[in-house]
């Protein structure tokens, strides 16, 4: 054994374990920038599906809106509810003593229009309802000035300035968009 062959045969195992190095380097480069795209197609792909989800759950959010927009038009126009607003329309009180001396299904006609608009005026104010919607469905302009009188005797009757509030913002925001009275 020389120590010629053995530096000569050590080389050439060094230059093949080089070689063999550096193709294992560019092999798993290769990979890794394979799982890059791939891990990237991934992400993109969840993005379009949570944009996606995001709509869906828009919509959903709209019709259950609207569904429940659609029943309280319908209990609005129940006999009802028809007939007390027709009581509260033909009523025509200007004072709350006009109110008071009215018979008592007369004055329950009163709270159930009221109690009617203080929730469309609630849905409103949380964002549950648009108020154009309402502003197209209801009369709550006619409503508010046919019941102003009222809803200004109870509130001083009974000393609770919160009384039908949502109702009168609901008419308040109805002015301000420049409602016609019908």
């Amino acid at each position: 054994m020389d120590l010629a062959g053995i530096s000569y045969d050590i080389s050439i195992v060094s230059s093949i374990a080089i070689i063999l190095g550096s193709l294992f380097v560019v092999v798993q480069i290769r990979q890794t920038n394979r799982m890059i795209r791939v891990a990237g197609q991934q992400a993109e792909t969840a993005a379009v599906q949570a944009r996606l989800t995001t709509e869906q759950l828009k919509q959903d959010h709209d019709l259950a809106n609207m569904d429940m927009i659609m029943r309280l038009y319908e209990f609005a126009n129940t006999a009802e509810v028809q007939a007390a607003w027709l009581t509260v329309l033909k009523s025509n009180i200007s004072t709350y003593e006009d109110f008071e001396n009215l018979p008592k299904p007369d004055q329950v006609a009163f709270f159930q229009i009221g109690a009617l608009f203080e929730s469309l005026g609630v849905l409103v104010e949380r964002g549950i309802v648009k108020v154009n919607i309402i502003e197209d469905m209801f009369l709550t302009r006619l409503a508010w000035e046919t019941m102003k009188p009222f809803v200004s005797g109870v509130r001083k009757k009974y000393g609770e300035e919160e009384n039908y509030t949502a109702f009168q913002r609901l008419y308040e925001q109805i002015i301000q968009t420049g409602a016609k009275l019908p």
